[in-house]
């Protein structure tokens, strides 16, 4: 008798990694996490797909380390690494996706859009990055992966400023409750 042995398919498996905040204001580092974790959010709900937690990709913030190290300690094959640059109505996102085990760039894109389109542009990016994983789903049937939450933008960079200092605890929560208020 003959044994087969069947190689074991691994599950696509992604770390989305803070999108570096290239605005003069320092306050837009919030924004910046705040697309990072909506894309997280997103990717989170595809089947199939293993996404690192954020407090595992946010653990990197500001550290300088190789995408390899990085992908080894979340134990996953891809790294989404990107930057925001908002200026007045407008924003700019740069993402890219890399192969952690080759260190080549898989995909890339610079998405410009009015600050409104914030949404949409981290559809796009999420969809972006399920076809370059092959992640199976019908993209056309499926239903929007980020949720469009306000049409209010000055309530939603509050949200997301009250979001970032309440993972920062201690005596940041007081802050967040105030933004979460203003939102």
């Amino acid at each position: 008798a003959q044994t087969l042995i069947t190689p074991i398919k691994e599950a696509p498996s992604i770390a989305v990694l803070p999108f570096a905040s290239l605005s003069a204001d320092a306050e837009n580092e919030f924004f910046s996490d705040g697309i990072s974790e909506e894309i997280i959010n997103a990717l989170g709900q595809i089947e199939g797909l293993r996404v690192a937690a954020r407090s595992s990709s946010f653990s990197f913030k500001g550290k300088s380390i190789e995408v390899s190290d990085i992908a080894r300690r979340l134990d996953v094959r891809h790294v989404l690494e990107g930057s925001v640059r908002k200026a007045g109505p407008r924003v700019r996102v740069m993402a890219q996706l890399v192969n952690a085990t080759s260190g080549f760039q898989l995909w890339s894109e610079r998405y410009d859009r009015q600050i409104a389109d914030i949404f949409d542009v981290q559809e796009e990016i999420a969809r972006a990055i399920v076809e370059r994983l092959r992640v199976a789903f019908d993209a056309s049937e499926s239903p929007r992966l980020v949720k469009v939450t306000t049409k209010d933008m000055e309530a939603y960079q509050e949200y997301l400023k009250g979001r970032a200092m309440l993972y920062r605890r201690g005596p940041w929560i007081a802050r967040a409750l105030e933004c979460f208020q203003k939102a």
